[in-house]
């Protein structure tokens, strides 16, 4: 769409990004002060605008954070030489808000206008003040979950698990009906798997695909198979004295009995699939490298980035990212029983990769332990964390799974 906007550069990079998401401008101006327009967050958001808008020109103008008179005057120079520029209100400091006031009157004062806007993350609602007429409207503008991690500084790896699975219809279906007999087993799924994935590290498959274990070692985990063949997730079944043999419909179907956790990361994902009207983009299994390699990077880059990785533990995994229109929400799924140390892992991811207009999410498949008061100290704690948490989901309708994802986002 083109033209001139001007964004008071915040600490939060979604606010920084409306206006290049939703009219591609030609020049995008970014006013700020230095403590909060660090290195960092700028080349985040300049590799956000070539993949966004590679055509804007990014304009970087520093001011004092405390020299009001520099903020009016470098405030004025942009007036003067953009005259029809566009000024988005969101974000910035104090001192240069009271500045923009000082710059519109005396505009004002010369019988010109300048024209403003706001266009809110949560809801992508803008309302546009110009030539004394206020205009509102609903912007559609969405980003995806690997675009989102870009914009934070971060990067999407290849053992992300989206790359990994495929949501074709009928794998979808095979996650419903697998999720059904898991909602009846409850907590034996959790010790079924173990016991499987043991089972399979001593007796692995032939060259083939074909498995041949043994039901002692099994145990009452034959079970799982039992139920697997009758929903025709697996091929050749055969169950002799002291063994039992078969091959899996596909290594997917295979996965998801050999890791504890896969089922319900998968569940989540699929039904939250349901609605890509209310969930613009999705990403399960999601490996997220916190210091990625720059194109334009030094060799002095390359030496801290290689020391960082070599010291600290820069990759997390999130279990299950979704994205509604430009707000991520983060899910963390535990098929098991979950600590303290599970929120404050998904406090960290959430606000380093989502800010604060991100949404924090627990899906737990057994109810939380709950005191004798009747309170749940974790829920609780939870809360005060900012953290949904929805717990006993074995015993929840898929429906009312949907619906809760849906209330989460508060629109």
């Amino acid at each position: 769409m083109g033209g001139v906007y001007v964004e008071f550069f915040s600490d939060e990079a979604l606010e920084n990004v409306m206006c290049l998401l939703q009219y591609k401008p030609d020049r995008l101006i970014y006013l700020g002060h230095k403590h909060t327009m660090i290195t960092k967050k700028m080349q985040s958001l300049m590799a956000f605008a070539e993949l966004k808008s590679p055509q804007t020109i990014i304009d970087f103008r520093e001011v004092a954070r405390d020299n009001l008179e520099e903020c009016i005057d470098v405030l004025q120079e942009v007036a003067d030489e953009y005259p029809d520029a566009n000024y988005e209100l969101t974000g910035g400091g104090e001192m240069l808000l009271i500045a923009f006031g000082y710059v519109t009157a005396r505009q004002q004062a010369r019988g010109e206008e300048l024209s403003t806007l706001r266009i809110d993350p949560f809801t992508t609602t803008e309302v546009h003040l110009s030539n004394h007429k206020m205009q509102k409207q609903h912007d559609t503008i969405k980003i995806t979950v690997a675009e989102n991690i870009i914009l934070h500084g971060g990067h999407l790896t290849a053992q992300t698990g989206s790359n990994t699975w495929k949501f074709t219809d009928e794998f979808k279906r095979d996650i419903r009906a697998i999720w059904g007999m898991a909602c009846q087993m409850k907590h034996k799924w959790n010790n079924y798997c173990s016991v499987i994935e043991d089972v399979f590290k001593d007796s692995p498959a032939d060259e083939t695909g074909y498995f041949n274990l043994s039901r002692n070692r099994l145990g009452s985990a034959e079970y799982m198979f039992e139920r697997l063949n009758e929903a025709n997730m697996l091929r050749d079944f055969r169950v002799e004295k002291n063994t039992i043999s078969f091959r899996f419909k596909n290594d997917q179907i295979k996965n998801i009995v050999t890791k504890t956790g896969n089922l319900l990361e998968l569940h989540v994902y699929e039904v939250a699939s349901r609605r890509p009207d209310i969930f613009t983009d999705q990403v399960i299994g999601a490996v997220i490298d916190w210091n990625p390699k720059r194109e334009d990077e030094t060799e002095e880059d390359k030496e801290y980035r290689h020391y960082v990785h070599a010291n600290y533990d820069t990759i997390n995994e999130i279990d299950v990212v979704l994205m509604r229109s430009t707000i991520p929400t983060f899910i963390s799924c535990k098929s098991g029983k979950a600590g303290s140390l599970a929120l404050h892992e998904l406090e960290t991811v959430t606000s380093r990769f989502g800010g604060n207009y991100a949404k924090k999410v627990l899906v737990m498949a057994t109810p939380c332990d709950k005191s004798q008061s009747g309170m749940s100290f974790f829920k609780q704690r939870a809360k005060d964390m900012h953290i949904w948490v929805l717990d006993n989901v074995y015993e929840m309708s898929d429906e009312k799974l949907l619906k809760n994802l849906i209330r989460i986002q508060g629109v």
